[in-house]
């Protein structure tokens, strides 16, 4: 049933307010709301902050100068800030505000402006240059910021310059008398607080926003952090026959893979993820007793294809297309240390089982989709990861067990449940897709059978679960198999996000759109092998996911109809 306006009851049009969170409501009655306090706050603006004094040098001497620092700028900004306020729920307007100016940034490399609203109750909201609002907790005077929501101080835990200024702004305010027209106007703002103006607008916000605050600046932080890490060091190795030679002998010293990592192995990106494990020749009940024992399963026996498992807790099912084996799923995993461990438990366990793979297992990983979120040009950016690599994912993802004796073959499973992305469902992506609307798309998502496909978001679209399903070829029951093969979807997610086409390397996608930057699509499937994996090892940034990549890609199948191409 379509969405309907909660404040007039009008049919929505834009359904990204409803996916994010931020709805049901209409384009008309938020442009309403927001001028309402615009013009509400105009006035108290001009009387009270609409201006500043600074230091200037006259004849050789320094003397403050009051200046006006641009009122209708900074009238909306304030409404804007009032609104931010309002869908989050926070039950109080701001008390004061100022504006610090000419701060310089880093990271866009200019001097700018940082606006601040001033709470009640010890919170201020600071707009930034970046077009981002960040909020500031200070103590209980409300002289010293102690944290900020901007990634710079989340991650690297130092005062930013969002709290530097907002002392600077503080130190100020308390050196100056408030002058008549100040006093003014904070019985203003009581007057205003005090009333039912904004409480008696219609309710905007049909859930709590909070959650979607949290998610984003989690999205941002996750952004933030692997930029820091895979920012591009500018070697491509499809123009370099020294750089691949250098690459290809690091793979074969380290013996592919490497070694099994414990600690920091998503490079800093906190996201959720799950796996499913395909074996046979073992007894699904011996498997699930065994992890039972070992405190990882609250179950005894293995369930059916549908049976739901307790949350933190590893489980057993049947599957009908194994032959006398089952399936093993995680609980929802995170990057640390305990889930690596339980992984590699989890491997032991089912080699003293005698868990082996065949051509009818396979192995799933489960990732979360936030960083992509309601953003079409991401998930386009997937999509033409998927069409344009599709080969490579097929040979990565069939890639030889360490466990697996160096005469047997490396057999490929084939792509009967792991079928490539078509390249006419990914054109239909558009940039203001919905996360729901690019999940049937990508997939071209018909009934239940769509699954079947390299990355698969068909349980978001059937039961709004939200990841994507990385639907790798063969089994495997080696965990650093496994491990790569997190970091390798990972990679694909993050990049997917990260690799804007002003980015070094976002021209080796193919190119589907007429927006993209990248390689003919024609052009590129026309690559040898090595030429076309070489082009995709220039989309990572790092020697760190360049090596992870090589090393699945030189271990892996090369499935039989290929083998000619």
């Amino acid at each position: 049933m379509p969405a309907s306006c909660a404040v007039c009851a009008k049919r929505l049009t834009n359904p990204v307010s409803v996916q994010r969170g931020t709805g049901p409501v209409c384009a008309r009655h938020v442009n309403e709301f927001i001028a309402l306090i615009s013009a509400e706050r105009a006035r108290t603006v001009r009387e009270s902050w609409a201006q500043t004094r600074r230091r200037v040098t006259v004849n050789g001497q320094e003397v403050e100068h009051t200046v006006m620092l641009g009122v209708d700028q900074m009238a909306i900004a304030n409404a804007k800030a009032r609104y931010l306020a309002r869908i989050r729920r926070v039950r109080e307007v701001p008390v004061s505000a100022g504006l610090v100016p000419s701060e310089y940034s880093a990271t866009r490399h200019r001097n700018e402006d940082i606006l601040f609203e001033r709470f009640g109750s010890g919170a201020a909201l600071v707009h930034s240059g970046s077009e981002r609002d960040y909020v500031i907790t200070t103590d209980r005077t409300g002289a010293h910021a102690e944290h900020c929501s901007c990634p710079d101080h989340w991650f690297r835990n130092r005062p930013c310059r969002h709290m530097q200024a907002y002392e600077l702004l503080a130190a100020r305010q308390r050196a100056d008398s408030p002058s008549s027209a100040e006093q003014h106007s904070t019985e203003s703002e009581r007057g205003l607080r005090s009333d039912n103006r904004i409480t008696s607008v219609p309710t905007i916000i049909g859930s709590v926003v909070d959650r979607e605050a949290a998610w984003e600046n989690e999205r941002d932080r996750n952004l933030y952090v692997w930029q820091e890490r895979h920012t591009h060091d500018g070697v491509f190795v499809s123009e370099s026959d020294e750089a691949w030679t250098a690459l290809r002998d690091a793979v074969a010293r380290d013996g592919g893979l490497g070694d099994y990592e414990t600690e920091d192995v998503l490079d800093g990106v906190n996201t959720t993820f799950g796996i499913e494990l395909e074996v046979e020749g073992v007894r699904g009940d011996d498997v699930a007793f065994a992890l039972h024992r070992a405190g990882l399963s609250d179950r005894l026996a293995m369930g059916s294809y549908s049976t739901r498992f307790a949350p933190g807790t590893w489980g057993v099912r049947s599957d009908a297309s194994l032959a006398g084996g089952c399936e093993i799923v995680s609980p929802v995993l995170r990057d640390t240390p305990e889930t690596w461990q339980a992984i590699a438990e989890v491997t032991r366990i089912l080699q003293e089982q005698g868990a082996q793979t065949s051509q009818r297992t396979g192995f799933h990983i489960h990732m979360a989709h936030d960083i992509l979120d309601d953003r079409g040009y991401r998930w386009q950016r997937l999509g033409r990861y998927m069409v344009g690599y599709s080969r490579e994912y097929l040979q990565m993802g069939a890639t030889r067990s360490r466990l697996t004796r160096p005469e047997m073959p490396n057999q490929h499973r084939g792509t009967s449940y792991t079928q490539p992305l078509r390249k006419t469902h990914v054109l239909k992506l558009r940039k203001n897709d919905t996360a729901m609307e690019a999940s049937r798309k990508i997939i071209g998502y018909r009934n239940h059978d769509s699954r079947y496909k390299m990355i698969n978001t068909a349980k978001f679209v059937e039961r709004g679960v939200p990841t994507v399903e990385f639907r790798y070829p063969n089994g495997t029951v080696d965990p650093v198999v496994i491990q790569r093969q997190v970091q390798l979807a990972n990679a694909t997610l993050m990049q997917s996000a990260y690799l804007r086409k002003d980015k070094p390397g976002a021209d080796r996608l193919p190119r589907l759109f007429s927006s993209d930057r990248g390689v003919e699509l024609e052009q590129l499937h026309a690559q040898s092998p090595e030429s076309r994996f070489r082009l995709y090892l220039d989309t990572f940034g790092s020697d760190r996911l360049r090596r992870i990549a090589t090393g699945l890609w030189v271990r892996g199948a090369v499935p039989a109809f290929l083998l000619d191409v």
